[in-house]
Formats: structure tokens, sequence, C-alpha cells
């Protein structure tokens, strides 16, 4: 049972946002409001404000429409602030540039649209609920239990909650395009990383109840926190192999930003507590994202930009094909679970546990492939007499597939790997820096993360639209015509910057 402290720290959560966008700016409000919100709220369903007909008060939405409203109060002030120094200046002409040379450079640039193919998977995703509506209108009788059809209403709570957990993405494409962007971006995980390690190792040595003493209530089962000796952490997550992924994404953050110019003041100390921040991870006892940051480290450190692109997509082309393999019965799971076995015994006993319980759900899944079963437990295996469940769910992937069928996991899938496939395919015609590839590579070691397990977070959104806007972008700007480019732009947007930093001065 959650406290008082839980909801007020919820419904005071826009305030905190608020200094976070005047103290740094929209750019990187947006990415500390995401990351602090998932990191720090209370969970949902423990915690949240559930209204008729209307998005859950919860951890994932507060963020994202604060964010929303935020971002387009900031960006408003930044044009008066920018029309107001040109005044004060006497820059009518701004840079000297005629005012209807500028003016068409500003439509140029309202004319960008968004890839014509991530716009049509944005449709498919928010609409394929309901078609899933449309074709689960029969009722159930399972283990002595009648489950009602849904009617076509019942689709409008799905496709909310598939455009707030795209919010995130949208935010990201529109306002994280640049390099700058994708670098404050690496910052913020490696700074969220490395305060979420220190609390990751109080919590395996002390035992996982930070969540407990200051909002009152264990988010999930103690039994799966506790390891060996010791103790899983799960701080303010659902689940304590979210910390671990994320912990994972902390360190190939750390391990980017060594590489990166803007930090050449920090590089000795990064360098210097990669090796503390391995074994703090090794700690947290969990295998998976413990081997994902072990095999994706190196990358980071000894690869071109462009060459983990390259790598990156084609893990990201296995994941997306990885349900049609698994079904095949290409992927090779006795020596996959063989391997994990002589490395931890329990660990290959969870994961074979995993694995078969992929396979009843593929199989439950497959009676109705294009749309699934919708929610409410009806894509679920339950016990024909008792009604309790056969099957538990583990991977996004076959959650996925069996709530909203190919079509829901194409979609959102599509998504996730969708940008970092078509840089990968442009790479030598794209100027790809550190940042971005970082974000490639921490994006792709999360969506493996996403085969075994559920953690698809705000974050994860958050990266991928970033990456998607940045692709858009570099798009967009290859397909102007060479007379329309004015190469007094750039100094046109120079001059109007400094316009403001000096009305502000």
């Amino acid at each position: 049972m959650s406290n008082l402290l839980s909801y007020i720290v919820l419904f005071s959560f826009p305030f905190l946002a608020v200094i976070l966008f005047n103290r740094l700016g929209a750019t990187k409000g947006i990415i500390w409001t995401i990351l602090a919100g998932y990191l720090f709220l209370p969970v949902r369903p423990v915690v949240e404000l559930p209204i008729p007909g209307f998005p859950h008060i919860d951890k994932t939405f507060v963020p994202a429409a604060t964010a929303l409203i935020l971002v387009g109060v900031a960006l408003r002030k930044e044009v008066r602030l920018a029309a107001i120094a040109a005044r004060r200046l006497g820059n009518e002409k701004i840079g000297g540039t005629n005012p209807e040379e500028h003016k068409s450079s500003q439509n140029m640039m309202k004319k960008q649209k968004g890839w014509w193919v991530v716009n049509l998977l944005v449709v498919l995703a928010v609409l394929g609920p309901i078609l899933t509506t449309l074709t689960n209108g029969e009722p159930l009788l399972r283990g002595g239990r009648v489950q009602s059809g849904f009617q076509l209403y019942d689709s409008g709570r799905a496709i909310i909650t598939v455009i707030v957990m795209l919010m995130p993405f949208f935010l990201a494409r529109k306002y994280l395009t640049t390099v700058e962007a994708h670098t404050a971006l690496v910052w913020a995980l490696v700074v969220a990383g490395l305060v979420y390690m220190s609390l990751s190792i109080y919590e395996v040595r002390m035992a996982p109840t930070l969540n407990r003493k200051l909002y009152g209530f264990f988010a999930h089962e103690w039994r799966q926190h506790v390891r060996r000796d010791g103790y899983r952490s799960i701080l303010f997550l659902e689940h304590g192999l979210r910390v671990a992924i994320f912990l994972a994404m902390g360190i190939l953050a750390v391990a980017v930003a060594t590489r990166i110019d803007e930090f050449k003041k920090k590089r000795k100390v990064l360098l210097i507590i990669l090796a503390p921040l391995f074994v703090a991870f090794w700690m947290a006892k969990s295998l998976g994202a413990f081997m994902i940051a072990l095999i994706f480290f190196p990358i980071v450190m000894f690869f071109s930009a462009r060459s983990q692109v390259t790598i990156c997509a084609i893990f990201s082309a296995m994941l997306l094909l990885y349900p049609m393999l698994r079904g095949a019965g290409l992927v090779p799971v006795e020596r996959i679970v063989s391997v994990a076995t002589e490395i931890d015994e329990q660990r290959g006993a969870s994961l074979l546990f995993r694995l078969k319980n992929e396979e009843i759900l593929l199989e439950r899944a497959s009676q109705k492939p294009l749309a699934g079963w919708g929610g409410q437990g009806r894509w679920l295996v339950l016990d024909d007499e008792n009604g309790g469940k056969s099957s538990i769910p583990d991977g996004r992937w076959i959650i996925t597939i069996g709530q909203y069928g190919w079509l829901g996991y194409l979609t959102e899938f599509g998504l996730l790997t969708l940008s970092i496939l078509a840089i990968a395919w442009k790479r030598r015609a794209l100027d790809i820096s550190i940042a971005t590839g970082g974000l490639v590579l921490i994006l792709t070691a999360n969506l493996i993360d996403l085969i075994p397990n559920s953690g698809l977070t705000p974050v994860t959104w958050l990266i991928a639209g970033a990456l998607t806007g940045w692709y858009e972008r570099q798009r967009f700007a290859a397909s102007i015509p060479s007379k329309s480019k004015n190469p007094r732009r750039t100094v046109v947007e120079r001059k109007s910057s400094s316009a403001v930093r000096a009305y502000r001065a």
C-alpha cells in the first residue's frame, strides 16, 4: 500500500519539470524530465489516478505530458526573446539578410515533414487496437469462466495507452535532432547511470528497501530480488531487471562519453571509474544485462561510429526477425541454455523456463496472427480446470505479438529499429558523430534485452525518437536543391542567437 508522499511526489513533479526547463532550456529539459520521471517517480499501477476515458495519471503520463506542454512554452519564449532582442539591437535585417530571404529560409524549414514510413508506422500503431477490437468480439469460455468479447469503445483505452507510450518518441523526434542534443542525452545517461549505480550498490548490500521506505510499498515480489548471499536492486522501477538494463545503458554511455571531444577534461575521470562500475554492476547479479554491456563495451571503445552503426544494424535486423526465426525453430535454444547453465545453473534454469513459456504463447498467438487477442488476459494460456495461468510472459516481443499480433509487433519494433537500419544503410553519406553512433549502440543494447525481458521504457522511446529525428533531418537536408541552400543561413542563425544572448545579458 502506497503512502501519501507517493501521490505528493507524483502530482508535484510538474513543478520540478518547470525548474528543469528554466535552468537547462528546452532540449535538456525534455531529456531530464523524462529521465527523472522514469527513474524516481513511484511505479504504476500502485500509484496512479485512473480517470474514465482519460489516460491514467501515472509515472509514464505525467513526465511526458509535462514535457510536451513546457517545450511549447519554452520555444515560444525563445522566439519572443529573439524578436525583442532584434528590435533593441536594430537588427530588423538580421545579419544583413534580406527579410524576404530570411522568411523564405524559415518557410523552407517549415516544409520539412517526417519520413513517410515512420508516419505510417505511427498511424498503424495508434489505429491497430481498433482492428484488434473488431476481431475479438466473441466471448471466450476458459477455466469455467466466460470472458466477454470486446466492443468498439474498448479500443479507446488501448489507443490512449499507445499515444502516451509514444509521447517521448514524438518529443525526441521533433526536438532532439542535433548532435548537440545527442551529446546532452549521452551525458544525461552518464549522470543518471552513476546515480542509479550508487543507489543500486546500497540496495545490493543493505536490501532493496528504498522504494518501501520512501513510498511505502515494494513494487514486485520480494523472492525475485533475493540472490544467493545478497539482493538484486529494484530502486524505484517495476523490477530489478529494468534497473539492470538501465545500468548497462549507463555504463555504455560512460564509454561513449570518453570518446566525445566535448568531454575531454572529464575523460580521465570517466576512464578511471569504468572498472569500478563493472565491478558494481556484477554485484547487481543480473547476468543478462551484464553480458550485453560486456559485449558492447569493446565496440564502443575501439570501433568508429560507422562501424558501430553497421554492427547494431545487424543486431536490429535479427531482433526484428526473431519471432519468425523462433517460430521456425532456427534459434539454437538448447545451445543458448547450455551456455547459460555453464555460467550459472540458476540463470540457466530461469532462461529455460522463459523459452518454454515463449513456445506456449507463440502457439496461442498463431491463432490470431494479424491483430492478436487484445488485453484482459485473452492472449494468455489458462488452465482449463481452474482458470489459472499456464504461461508467464517475459519478453516484450511475445507480449506485443500476443496482444496485437504481427501488426502490433511490426509497428512497435519497426519504430524502434527503423532509424538504426536507415542510418546504417546511408552510413557512407552521413556524418555520424560519436554521440549519435553511441546512442545507436545504447538503443540496440536495450532492444536485445527486450527478447527475454519487458523493459520497454520511456527512455527507450526517447533515444529511438532522437535517432529518428536526426535521420529525418539529414534526409531532408540532402533533399534540398543546392541552389536553394543559403550559404549565409548559418550566419543568420548564429547572429540571431547572439542577439538573444545579448538581450538576456
